[in-house]
């Protein structure tokens, strides 16, 4: 890794530390505003988001990012969890917590979790090993993993790389090398272990061009393609498009193909559920870029 592509990844690292740092998320907090604000903030310190401000609460566990009149607000109790990247020239920093008004033990299994995966993510380490440590940190506090979400490795412009980190045990040999870019991210649940797609979707990725004869669905491919980088977007970063005409372009484009829809993530269990993330590089002492 040359030293730019190293400095644009802590960089971008070291803005969402900073944000984390300072957040605050209070009950009575609206989360369209706390959305806007780490976004815009991502943007004055000098990166772009790589993706909508996730806020996801309570049994949503992953997916949901405010609509641009939204107003659920933040309850006493409420396990929120805000999960935000940045990118520079498309080098990506992924990071998330989980807040509570209230002292949560799930809170502290997921922490546990992913501080204990980060040191063994060393050259030569598999990801079952680590995968092993995220499910084992997860259970001695008393809470089960959950299977159906993993971390992902990062690359330019690339969201989700093709190499994952389950968070329960499996039999993946993938060996990291140094220099590998992954986020991991530990969520433990209350309930069943597993999520299910919800019918709700509010953010959308662009997937390849498609002829359509809608003005907005026009509009819609080619922010998702260009301004965008094929990086995920939400409704509330297309300006100019009402909110119906907007859910008539996505459906369109769906349905052709031409963008991915990510759909709201419930635990299936109507459990609830925390979440924590960084990003790392690995090396002999990895580097945290998030920490």
């Amino acid at each position: 890794m040359d030293v730019k592509v190293f400095d644009n990844y802590t960089k971008a690292g070291k803005i969402l530390k900073d944000i984390f740092a300072a957040l605050r998320v209070r009950p009575g907090d609206k989360i369209i505003d706390i959305a806007d604000t780490v976004e815009n903030e991502i943007i004055r310190k000098g990166a772009m988001p790589a993706f909508p401000a996730n806020i996801s609460i309570n049994e949503v566990a992953a997916h949901y990012t405010p609509t641009p009149n939204d107003e659920i607000v933040v309850r006493e109790g409420d396990l929120v969890k805000i999960d935000l990247g940045a990118h520079i020239d498309g080098y990506i920093a992924d990071a998330a917590a989980t807040f509570c008004s209230e002292k949560n033990d799930m809170i502290t299994a997921v922490q546990s979790a992913v501080n204990a995966a980060m040191k063994s993510m060393v050259p030569g380490k598999k990801v079952r090993e680590v995968s092993e440590v995220i499910e084992s940190e997860i259970e001695s506090k008393g809470f089960r993993a959950i299977a159906n979400l993993t971390g992902h490795s990062l690359d330019k412009f690339i969201f989700h790389g093709p190499v994952p980190i389950p968070n329960v045990r499996n039999g993946i040999n993938y060996e990291f090398k140094a220099d590998d870019v992954f986020a991991v991210e530990p969520f433990a649940t209350d309930g069943s272990g597993t999520v299910k797609d919800s019918e709700k979707v509010y953010i959308f990725s662009y997937l390849k061009d498609h002829n359509t004869r809608l003005p907005e669905s026009r509009q819609v491919l080619s922010l998702a393609k260009k301004d965008f980088s094929s990086l995920p977007f939400c409704e509330r970063w297309i300006k100019g498009i009402t909110p119906l005409k907007f859910d008539l372009a996505v459906k369109q484009l769906i349905s052709a193909g031409a963008i991915q829809p990510h759909p709201v993530l419930r635990e299936a269990g109507r459990g609830l559920v925390a979440q924590a993330e960084h990003t790392v590089i690995v090396r002999d002492k990895p580097v945290v870029t998030t920490v």
